[in-house]
């Protein structure tokens, strides 16, 4: 009985192996987007609001938390402008089923948006916080803090992920707060 089930062993392995290896099985991930369209054209709407981004003066550069705050926010509106473009394309040309194995596209570009909507509201709070903040108020307590959504990870590095698996680089949460 044990060499039956020892040999049943080596025979599964081996085919699981061979399958796994062989152009049957599904190499890609699937929360890749099938519409490469999208993805290039997302890419590059992405890389114009960082640009956008990056031309708002840092932090550094701000004379005081209401200057930083107006700062903060400019680069909100940019974030916004983008989430807004990025779902108004999405819903006119994404599928909403697939033939593959993963979710539909339209699914996973709103999930990943809903993501985005959370980042802007953290990022208006943030402005907020720096508006209302006086001078006794702690460093620590104005600090940019993100909701906490899940556990081991922020959501920011979900959003990143994606971007980065559906080569979106652009499309990465911006490091300016």
């Amino acid at each position: 009985m044990g060499r039956w089930l020892g040999g049943l062993f080596v025979v599964g392995s081996f085919v699981f192996w061979a399958w796994a290896f062989s152009p049957w099985a599904r190499t890609e991930n699937p929360a890749r987007l099938d519409d490469r369209e999208f993805a290039q054209w997302a890419d590059q709407r992405c890389a114009e609001a960082q640009a956008a981004i990056a031309a708002v003066p840092t932090a550094r550069q701000a004379t005081s938390r209401a200057e930083r705050a107006d700062q903060v926010d400019r680069a909100t509106d940019e974030v916004e402008a983008l989430v807004d473009d990025l779902r108004m394309r999405a819903e006119a040309s994404l599928a909403t089923s697939t033939e593959g194995d993963g979710p539909p596209d339209a699914d996973l570009v709103r999930d990943w948006l809903a993501d985005w909507d959370v980042y802007i509201t953290d990022r208006r709070s943030h402005s907020a916080k720096l508006r209302t903040a006086d001078d006794d108020t702690p460093d620590r307590e104005l600090r940019f803090l993100l909701v906490d959504m899940t556990e081991g990870s922020t959501y920011t590095e979900r959003m990143d992920g994606f971007s980065r698996l559906n080569n979106m680089d652009n499309c990465q949460v911006p490091g300016d707060v």
